[in-house]
């Protein structure tokens, strides 16, 4: 998929849905924003891990929409390092929002977002922002010590007003009593969720009476990733608030099972081709 979200200015993606005719409003809404990687080729939006948890959602019922961040992958006219990149790509996820809810099989009652790291930052700050979403499941990413460490995440200044300082804690609880999951590990700037940060979402969330509305798993053992364990435990939150079918993923034991994904190459799923981007 590609459209402009400004006029000369293109979003990118890749669109996963179910098979065969599809019902009006039938399917539930999710983007899936992708984080940064140490690799100038190793794009998340083609990786194996995006593939998966894509294919995945999609099967359980739900039109899902796969995009580049800024600067990255084929969506290369403004420079990830622009001072205004953070504005940039919220605003291209506002306009993939726009875009998934015209199509009508989407029901705009249905709508989430995820992503890991610096997706993580781009889906709470895209469900701070914009009302139509319904579910949050920013991943390895909420903390209170750690910005993001990226003008995509941190620039412009979003974080500070005067001398008041505000934390990703606090911008991720802004959604609040909508339900919202953290998954959190112990090898990064996550570490303290359990103890920190998931305590005071609580608070926020009790004040609400919605306590139950909001979740975290933490994986201590685990590192900075969106990998099978933080997805084992994305999907069932997404089923549960989404009305998705979580027995679609299952296998003949019941165990949620990935296995049925076909990973294809980043030439399949690229919009332009090479000599188009030169």
């Amino acid at each position: 998929v590609v459209f402009e979200s400004l006029p000369g200015f293109f979003v990118t993606g890749n669109v996963y849905k179910p098979s065969g005719k599809l019902k009006k409003k039938s399917l539930a809404v999710i983007l899936s924003p992708h984080g940064h990687f140490p690799k100038e080729d190793d794009y998340a939006r083609f990786r194996a891990d995006m593939q998966i948890r894509c294919a995945a959602m999609a099967r359980m019922g739900a039109v899902v929409f796969a995009y580049d961040m800024v600067g990255w992958g084929e969506s290369v006219q403004v420079p990830h390092t622009n001072s205004r990149v953070l504005l940039f790509q919220t605003w291209n996820s506002i306009r993939a929002l726009d875009f998934l809810l015209s199509l009508p099989e989407s029901d705009p009652e249905r709508v989430a977002v995820t992503g890991a790291s610096g997706g993580g930052t781009q889906a709470f700050m895209l469900a701070a922002l914009d009302d139509r979403i319904k579910v949050s499941a920013p991943v390895v990413m909420v903390s209170s010590h750690f910005f993001g460490g990226c003008v995509c995440e941190s620039g412009m200044p979003v974080h500070k007003r005067g001398s008041t300082v505000y934390t990703n804690t606090e911008i991720a609880c802004a959604v609040a009593p909508k339900p919202m999951l953290w998954v959190s590990d112990g090898n990064d700037w996550t570490k303290n969720n359990q103890h920190v940060e998931y305590p005071f979402a609580r608070h926020i969330y009790r004040l609400y009476n919605k306590e139950s509305q909001v979740e975290s798993v933490h994986l201590e053992r685990e590192g900075h990733d969106y990998g099978k364990s933080k997805r084992m435990a994305v999907y069932p939150f997404l089923a549960k608030h989404l009305e998705l079918k979580l027995s679609n993923i299952r296998d003949e034991d019941g165990n949620i099972t990935e296995d049925f994904v076909t990973i294809v190459g980043r030439e399949e799923l690229s919009y332009f081709k090479a000599k188009e981007l030169a």
